[in-house]
Formats: C-alpha cells, sequence, structure tokens
C-alpha cells in the first residue's frame, strides 16, 4: 500500500495552524468547569473547536481562498472593513493579547514573582526583535517547536492519567457541561485563523497537483488526520482539567498546564514544559503580529508607514489589551464573539451548501443539454 505523504503532511499542517495558545487554555477550563461531566464538555468544544475551523478552511478551498468571492456580499470596502475587525480580534485585540497572558501564566512557575506587564513587555520587544530582523529564529522554532510541544502533552497526559480520579460527578446538567464546551470552543477563534490561514494550506497542495477533484480528495483525506489528532488532544485536556481541578482553585486558566506539568512530570520536566507553552505563545504572536501589521501598513495607511512602525503600534495595542490579564480578555471578547461566530458559521456552511448545489446544477444543466 503506497503511502500518500501529500495527505500526511496537510494534516499535520492543518493540527499546527490550529494548534495556539488557545488550545492549551480553554479546554483545561471546560474540563475543570465541567462538574464531571467531561465527556459533554469535550463534545461542545470539539464541534466549535474543531470542526466548525475545518469546515472553514473547506470552504475557502472550495472558493480557491479567495476572501472576496467568499465574503462578495459585504462589498469591497465592507470587506475592507469586515477583515479589519477580524484581523484586529485575532491581532492585538484578542488572541495576540492572549498569547502574551498565557505566557506569563506559565513563566509565573518558573519566577513566581514576575509581573504580566512585565513578562508582557518582555515578550513584546522579542516579538518585535524577531518580527523586525525576520530572523531564522522564528522558523527554526516553528520547526521544532509543536513535535516538542506535542511530545509534551502526550506525556503530561500519560503521566496525568496514570492517577485515579477520586472526584465524583457532581449533581448538574450533562447539557450545562455541553453548553459551556460549545461556548467556549467559539473563544479559541480558530475560525477566524482559518479565513486567513487557508491560503497555505491551498498553496501546499497546490505543488504537486493542480486539479479540482484531486486536491478536494487529498484535503478530506488530511482532514480526517488533522481533526482526529486535535480532538484527541481537546478531550485528554479536557478530562485533565477535571481530574485536576482540586489545583486550580483562585489560579488563572493561563496557569492550568503548567500546574498540570510540574504535578505529573515533577520538578524537573515541568519547567521544560512551561518554556515550551512560552515558545509556543511566542511563535503565534509572531504570526498574528505580522498578519495584522501588514494590513494596517497597506490597506489602512497604503504604506505611508514603515514595517517597523507598523509593528511597534500593534504590540503597543497588543501590550496594553494583555494588562487586563486572561480573564478581563475573555470578558471584553466575549460578546463579540458571540455576536459574530454564529454569522460566520452560516456563512461558511451557506457557502459550502451553494458551491455544491451549484457545482451539481451546472452539471445537470450540462447533461441535459
Amino acid at each position: 500500500m503506497r503511502i500518500d505523504w501529500r495527505v500526511w503532511s496537510t494534516g499535520f499542517a492543518l493540527f499546527s495552524m490550529f494548534f495556539g495558545s488557545g488550545n492549551l487554555v480553554f479546554p483545561l477550563s471546560v474540563g475543570y468547569e465541567s462538574q464531571g461531566h467531561f465527556l459533554w464538555g469535550a463534545f461542545g468544544i470539539v464541534l466549535t473547536g474543531v470542526l466548525v475551523p475545518f469546515l472553514g478552511v473547506l470552504g475557502m478551498i472550495l472558493y480557491k481562498g479567495d476572501l472576496n468571492h467568499f465574503f462578495s456580499f459585504l462589498g469591497r470596502k465592507g470587506l475592507l472593513i469586515f477583515s479589519f475587525c477580524l484581523l484586529a480580534l485575532m491581532g492585538p485585540f484578542g488572541v495576540l493579547a492572549r498569547c502574551l497572558t498565557v505566557a506569563h501564566g506559565a513563566l509565573l512557575l518558573l519566577f513566581p514573582h514576575l509581573t504580566l506587564a512585565l513578562s508582557s513587555l518582555f515578550i513584546c520587544a522579542l516579538i518585535f526583535l524577531l518580527s523586525v530582523n525576520e530572523s531564522k529564529i522564528v522558523k527554526v522554532i516553528g520547526s521544532f517547536l509543536t513535535p516538542f510541544l506535542l511530545f509534551s502533552i502526550i506525556t503530561i497526559v500519560f503521566s496525568g492519567m496514570q492517577q485515579n480520579c477520586p472526584l465524583t460527578v457532581k449533581d448538574s446538567v450533562p447539557f450545562e457541561a455541553f453548553k459551556n464546551g460549545f461556548f467556549q470552543g467559539y473563544y479559541i477563534m480558530d475560525l477566524l485563523a482559518a479565513f486567513f490561514f487557508s491560503h497555505f494550506i491551498l498553496k501546499h497542495l497546490r505543488k504537486t497537483d493542480d486539479h479540482e477533484q484531486s486536491i478536494l480528495r487529498t484535503f478530506f483525506k488530511a482532514s480526517i488526520l488533522g481533526t482526529s489528532l486535535l480532538a484527541s488532544v481537546y478531550i485528554f485536556l479536557v478530562i485533565l482539567g477535571w481530574y485536576y481541578s482540586p489545583l486550580f482553585h483562585q489560579k488563572s486558566p493561563q496557569e492550568f498546564l503548567g500546574l498540570i506539568a510540574f504535578e505529573s512530570l515533577g520538578q524537573f520536566a515541568g519547567p521544560i514544559v512551561c518554556l515550551a507553552i512560552v515558545f509556543a505563545c511566542l511563535t503565534t504572536a509572531i504570526i498574528l503580529t505580522s498578519l495584522f501589521a501588514d494590513f494596517i501598513r497597506q490597506e489602512v495607511f497604503n504604506d505611508k508607514l514603515s514595517h517597523k512602525t507598523s509593528t511597534l503600534l500593534t504590540l503597543s495595542i497588543g501590550f496594553a489589551v494583555s494588562i487586563l490579564e486572561f480573564n478581563g480578555i475573555a470578558k471584553l471578547l466575549g460578546p463579540i464573539v458571540e455576536m459574530i461566530y454564529p454569522f460566520l458559521i452560516l456563512v461558511t456552511l451557506f457557502n459550502i451548501v451553494y458551491f455544491f448545489y451549484k457545482k451539481r446544477y451546472n452539471k445537470f444543466i450540462y447533461n441535459k443539454g
């Protein structure tokens, strides 16, 4: 049996694309808040945190990665404003700022007296230096970090699951755990990432084959691999969130994984995992900073700003928002995300259904003729 390496490489690329800082926090939070109904919570977050983003990538691939075509009903100016809002949520006003707080949560376990402001300032300076100089360090970190982080999580899961869970299911409604998982999947905001990152997947698939049917077949096979990996990680993190919930009393969500690492792996391995979390946040933050900085430089200021200035502006906003801390950012983004996410899901589903309906209709007319 011949191995299709395109399927494997694309599947892992899809997993890596959606594996950021929020993926390390929200599943644990879902487990912590599940009241013992962790499988219901896991089902909810897998629906909106895994299935929905992959549908977003599928939709963008069907429309050849063209945002103008996918959101054509918005018009040119509407799409410009809409793109700015989505990138702002992914960038300094949302995910970027959240990356800074998650990195601080990991560093806090190594340096207990480190303040959020000092941590964010240091990481922003590091992002600025790496982004402006376009250092190869970023590529090296990105190439080795995801496998190492995945290995670390598997190790934490294997070690953590060895203990017998002493917790009992509380007298609560399972649907509440499902609903919590479902909405926390919104806050990961991977559907937004799907719209902007999918062209990398499409470009990768077109390297060896430009035939539409072949690209779709490869993508569907790769999706099974990518969704299976991401869903498995989410499910086990949700379970760990419940198993270790006694540790999380009066702790912030961004500290959860580090606490589990120290508890399950000990004083030697724990710090290594914490540093891996920091580098994961750093890599994600660099990408999001570049996306937003390039957009405002080209589309908003018509190349009148330098790359350094737009990057500095992006990081300044991100730093200011990060001071709100993880829970503060979540409260700020919550109403916005809950408002736009259903709309984006409906647009995605409509475009996918319309594409296949139109294709089938055209085929019917052609055969009839």
